[in-house]
């Protein structure tokens, strides 16, 4: 048994490129940043021969969790030269943060299941294949196109060049007072938008703008203005998001929407200033992404 846990990142602007014929190479360009809610996976033999995959306890099918299956199915090929019988992995994960709603979820699960099957099945991959595992899988399945690369630089970030980790670029933004917190509203397909060519139009006219502005200027109060700017300008601001905007807008706090998702991050320096919400969370930025447990 081995378990890892990975944090969680949240996009606030992205522009997609999704064509190059080398997965390690498609992406996204962006800015976010890696919380410390994040996810963890614990990896063991199964009793019964058979690969199963849990979420928060409970058992899910295989369709459900088909990101960590493809990072299992990929390891299991590179370990048929160790194992000369069949056996089951059963695949645990223990997520903090809201499934299907833009906190990455499926870049934390792929990156803890990937460093977790590499020691169980005694892989010896290096760190650079071990990303490129888990970013392959969020390309191939749909689950996101940036986050396993921002998750690699940790903090708060841009990318510049979109890809995998040691191909991709990102630069951290400069780090100020500002803190943040977010607040889910629920979940967003975010497949159905990242694979519509009307929608990835939409998106790349304004993302790679506003993403301008953030490399001009890379602090966090710009970033936040940005991100608020490509939410509106996208079209992707859901109602709820929208709503959120028009009621708590002040000089106090910058107020955007995560991405892909329907939920908000304020950024705010004094705490005394965020909205009374049951549901808001503070959280706390996080720089060192991945951790044996």
């Amino acid at each position: 048994m081995t378990n890892y846990w990975v944090a969680s990142h949240i996009s606030g602007l992205f522009a997609i490129y999704d064509e190059d014929i080398d997965l390690l190479k498609r992406g996204s360009r962006g800015a976010g940043f890696s919380i410390s809610r994040g996810t963890t996976t614990t990896v063991r033999f199964s009793d019964d021969n058979e690969n199963h995959f849990y979420f928060n306890k409970k058992e899910v099918d295989v369709n459900r969790a088909n990101i960590s299956s493809f990072v299992l199915n990929h390891c299991l090929k590179l370990a048929q030269s160790y194992y000369e019988s069949d056996f089951g992995v059963s695949i645990h994960h223990k997520f903090e943060i809201p499934l299907s709603a833009g906190y990455g979820a499926s870049a934390s699960g792929a990156l803890s299941c990937a460093f977790a099957l590499n020691d169980l099945l005694k892989l010896n991959l290096n760190e650079q294949e071990i990303y490129h595992i888990a970013h392959t899988a969020e390309i191939v399945e749909g689950g996101g196109l940036g986050d396993v690369l921002a998750l690699h630089k940790g903090g708060w970030e841009y990318r510049t060049v979109e890809g995998a980790p040691f191909i991709g670029k990102a630069e951290n933004i400069l780090s100020n007072q500002f803190k943040v917190a977010t607040l889910s509203f629920g979940e967003m397909n975010t497949k159905s938008i990242l694979k519509n060519i009307n929608w990835k139009e939409k998106i790349n006219s304004v993302g790679n703008l506003f993403l301008q502005e953030v490399i001009n200027e890379p602090t966090i109060r710009n970033f936040g203005l940005a991100s608020k700017q490509f939410a509106v300008s996208s079209m992707l601001a859901t109602p709820n998001v929208i709503d959120f905007m028009k009621k708590y807008d002040s000089d106090n706090l910058i107020i955007s929407q995560i991405m892909l998702g329907d939920g908000i991050f304020i950024l705010y320096k004094d705490s005394e200033d965020l909205p009374d919400h049951p549901n808001l969370v503070q959280e706390t930025i996080c720089h060192s992404t991945v951790k044996k447990l």
